[in-house]
């Protein structure tokens, strides 16, 4: 299923929604309007959040079995070992959400008022 812009009828692609900086909301390409969703987000937001605690719990178990070998571990912080150690877990989580909510969210554009 193909996702459209709402106000342009272009296509976008789950890079787009990769791209964005703001989480459930990104710009389209080419009208430059910015777009939001809203049915998936509530539903998605406690997996993200178990997924998040998750690689913090997977993180500091690194950190514990690390750290009799490499005493330096302790003082690094908890965002470098997920990505350093964790990164292809977190690569594969992110693109799962992503996945999800471009073939099951609702998109929409946010009516000027005046």
């Amino acid at each position: 299923m193909k996702q459209h812009c709402p106000n342009c009828q272009r296509v976008f692609t789950t890079d787009d929604l990769l791209d964005a900086k703001i989480p459930f909301s990104f710009k389209c390409r080419n009208c430059k309007v910015r777009i939001y969703e809203l049915r998936v987000t509530a539903i998605l937001l406690g997996p993200i959040l178990l997924f998040t605690a998750a690689l913090i719990v997977l993180s500091e178990a690194i950190r514990g079995w690390l750290a009799p070998s490499v005493p330096v571990i302790e003082k690094v912080p908890t965002v470098a070992i997920v990505f350093v150690f964790l990164f292809p877990l977190y690569y594969f989580g992110i693109n799962m959400f992503i996945t999800c909510l471009y073939k099951r969210g609702r998109f929409f554009v946010r009516k000027k008022l005046g």
